[in-house]
């Protein structure tokens, strides 16, 4: 305890306050306390190590008499190797066969970059869109609701129609930054281009014969409409999966439908058969061709054989008429009475008796 009671400690000069002392000093010790010293950065660093060094604390009174741990250090080159990695990542892609990628400089479109391996600035420099321009999609509409499905016909009749309309990217930048949600456009033009189309045509085309003509058409005005928009869409099909009449007449509508089959059908019997009449027509009229053609052909044969045969004849005529004259009688006479039954009278057989001539023998044999 200090001598003299002093609330200070010891008095200057003794033993116990540590070493000399200035008698005026107010602190006891006989020395002024030191000033605290400014930290700087080196004294800062060196400080924080110290307390994160394994064993707490820092120095010999952190390791509590262990032995110290080795400090490990990272080389300089590895905390330029880190970020270059990170760079080489976000610069580095590839875009597979079927999507195209647009590459954004601060939110600004660059350029468009087709399938395989492409550079681009790190981000968030330039960034990267990818989308599949390939696969085919499919835009459904009049199922969802009736606003949809019922159109008015240009003969003032209601049709529930719904239809699909196939579609890809074609222009991948057009796309995405001149129309917003291009989806929900190609939705709406196909409608309003259907409701346009189905109000010029009648009913009975559009329920019955008319899909693939109106397919058609409407492919072809709806790639125009969005062209028009600059939407970047191309449009492979538009199909209509049911083109029917409202429910409360759609029993009607199917009487008159069937009958329209039985038509067309009772019309293509009647082809049938007309075609196979004609045919058989074609056939005999070629054959009486045929027939008179070769009834010509014989009887101007048989005539110029009969013309040959009298020049042969009045050939030998000139040669010795008296005979050729008696040779024709003769002849001529077989022909006539070849075949007739005859009776030969003798010219000498005398006046005065009555030749007997059994003409009734001569009636039956020519019956």
């Amino acid at each position: 305890m200090a001598d003299n009671n002093s609330p200070w400690g010891p008095k200057p000069g003794s033993s116990e306050g540590g070493g000399k002392g200035d008698g005026n000093s107010p602190w006891g010790g006989g020395q002024r306390p030191k000033r605290p010293q400014r930290p700087n950065r080196d004294n800062v660093i060196e400080g924080f190590k110290a307390r994160t060094r394994p064993g707490g604390g820092g120095g010999n009174g952190g390791n509590r008499g262990g032995s110290q741990m080795p400090e490990f250090k990272l080389p300089i080159w590895m905390f330029f190797l880190v970020p270059l990695i990170l760079v080489l990542l976000t610069s580095v892609f590839t875009v597979q066969g079927n999507q195209e990628a647009v590459i954004l400089r601060f939110g600004d479109y660059q350029r468009t970059a087709g399938p395989g391996l492409h550079f681009k600035l790190p981000n968030p420099i330039e960034t990267k869109e990818v989308r599949d321009v390939t696969n085919q999609q499919e835009t459904i509409v009049g199922i969802s609701n009736n606003a949809e499905s019922l159109m008015l016909t240009g003969d003032e009749n209601i049709v529930d129609i719904n239809f699909a309309v196939l579609w890809v990217i074609k222009d991948l930048e057009s796309y995405l930054f001149k129309v917003d949600q291009p989806e929900d456009l190609v939705k709406s033009a196909a409608e309003s281009v259907v409701r346009e189309i189905i109000g010029k045509n009648e009913l009975d085309p559009i329920i019955t014969t008319g899909r693939q003509q109106f397919g058609g058409e409407v492919r072809d005005r709806l790639q125009e409409l969005l062209d028009e928009y600059e939407a970047g869409v191309l449009v492979n099909d538009v199909q209509f999966q049911k083109t029917d009449p409202p429910t409360e007449v759609v029993d009607d509508f199917l009487d008159v439908v069937n009958a329209s089959q039985e038509a067309e059908r009772a019309i293509n019997e009647a082809r049938a058969y007309r075609n196979t009449k004609v045919l058989e027509a074609e056939g005999e009229a070629a054959k009486l061709i045929q027939q008179a053609e070769g009834y010509r052909d014989r009887v101007i044969a048989d005539a110029e054989g009969e013309a040959q045969r009298f020049k042969l004849i009045y050939g030998e005529y000139k040669l010795a008429p008296q005979v050729t004259r008696q040779r024709m009688y003769l002849e001529t006479l077989e022909k006539v009475y070849g075949d007739a039954e005859k009776i030969v009278l003798d010219g000498d057989a005398g006046s005065g008796v009555v030749p007997y001539l059994p003409l009734d023998q001569l009636n039956k044999k020519g019956n």
